[in-house]
């Protein structure tokens, strides 16, 4: 009886070979994409969390430096590495005077139209009234008994139906020049923005000084007085603050410059700020 014969199908050597070298290019391609579109996301996200970070510490600075008491901006030359400082004094309320003291020796107290909404304040206010605010130099040079500086001791409301309102100052005082309008605002003590190396700071409560200070000199080092706003920031070479003076046609404007940098990932940030106030 003749043998049957059968034929056996398989994969020979060269196709085994092909076949994984396929897969092989295959899976790396897919480990490549995977991989890129891993570390896209992750860009991404640390850029995103570096603009949050910046534009929340802009949003803060710009609310601020929107009601500085005019011509109280100043800034600082930035250093190689990018640290700098920006100061001003923050304007909390304004009304118009009635006597305010502009001749002879001056005086300790005057009246003023009331504030609105009424504002009074108990001695020691810890508030300064200022008139006509035009060179910041003089509001810097500050002097108890002249200038257009002056500390508030006390605002009272001594009728309380006649619209009228008192001011007492802390000393004798003479203000150095009469508003157009008989505008007097309220100020707080300065305040100061700070790029230091990687991180911007917040400073307050150090008093009003003739020279501007830094994180080297009067600024205060800890909490509560000094308040972080932003990290990872890396500016060396280039400005943080700049300001261009008030003219005829506009107020001051402040330019911000921040460039922050995270785990190889670079963001810069620019913003103007026009000042509102005018003496």
């Amino acid at each position: 009886m003749p043998t049957k014969q059968t034929s056996e199908h398989g994969f020979t050597l060269i196709e085994m070979i092909m076949t994984i070298i396929i897969a092989a290019i295959l899976a790396a391609g897919v480990v490549t994409y995977v991989g890129d579109s891993a570390e896209g996301f992750i860009s991404s996200s640390n850029r995103s969390r570096l603009a949050g970070s910046g534009r929340a510490a802009l949003d803060r600075m710009t609310f601020e430096i929107h009601n500085a008491l005019p011509n109280s901006v100043r800034v600082n030359t930035a250093a190689p590495g990018g640290d700098q400082c920006l100061e001003f004094i923050p304007a909390i309320k304004a009304t118009t005077y009635i006597n305010a003291p502009f001749t002879g020796s001056g005086s300790s107290s005057f009246d003023v139209v009331n504030f609105n909404p009424l504002t009074t304040y108990s001695s020691p206010a810890g508030i300064y009234a200022a008139i006509y605010p035009i060179n910041t130099a003089d509001l810097y040079n500050y002097d108890d008994n002249n200038g257009p500086l002056a500390l508030i001791d006390q605002i009272t409301d001594p009728s309380g139906a006649d619209g009228e309102m008192t001011v007492t100052l802390n000393a004798t005082h003479r203000f150095s020049r009469r508003s157009p309008l008989n505008r007097l605002f309220l100020a707080e003590e300065p305040v100061s923005f700070c790029v230091v190396g990687s991180k911007l700071y917040r400073y307050e409560n150090y008093g009003v000084e003739a020279t501007q200070c830094t994180p080297g000199t009067c600024l205060p080092g800890t909490l509560p007085d000094r308040a972080l706003l932003a990290e990872s920031i890396d500016n060396a070479g280039l400005t943080a603050f700049s300001l261009e003076a008030a003219t005829l046609r506009r107020n001051a404007i402040v330019s911000f410059d921040l460039q922050m940098t995270n785990q190889g990932d670079t963001i810069r940030l620019n913003h103007e700020v026009l000042t509102h106030n005018v003496p």
